[in-house]
């Protein structure tokens, strides 16, 4: 695994957390009201697009894995063998990933594993990146 690149994208996530657990953002978009709780997917589609930006021939993508019981799921990031989970401390017992793919999740999230691209976020997903920028 190269040690670099994971620097690089651990600390683009360091300062996307903190721009998306200001205040602005939480207030301004409902996909991050109680950041990083229920956050995953807004979460996902906004750092998605800065880690594309970073790596533009990467490849990134969200995986959504459904719940085993058939009730939610769980979205992160990936490309070429690496996941970042940036909403993983939702859970009790984990942290935001950076590493080997698939990311460590609770066993709840059993289900199947789809791809999710990039191109299917819409507008409030782009505007909160917008802000987001703007505190990063």
């Amino acid at each position: 695994m190269d040690s670099e690149r994971i620097a690089r994208i651990q600390y683009l996530m360091v300062r996307f957390r903190k721009a998306a657990a200001n205040p602005l953002t939480r207030e301004r978009h409902a996909g991050f009201w109680n950041f990083p709780s229920s956050s995953c997917t807004w979460a996902s589609f906004a750092l998605g697009h800065l880690l594309a930006e970073l790596e533009p021939d990467a490849d990134w993508h969200l995986v959504n894995a459904e719940a085993g019981d058939g009730w939610g799921g769980h979205d992160w990031l990936e490309s070429r063998g690496l996941a970042v989970d940036v909403t993983a401390d939702q859970f009790e017992g984990y942290a935001p990933y950076v590493g080997s793919a698939p990311p460590p999740r609770p066993e709840h999230y059993n289900g199947p594993l789809k791809r999710i691209e990039l191109a299917a976020w819409h507008r409030p997903h782009e505007e909160a990146l917008a802000t987001i920028r703007k505190l990063m």
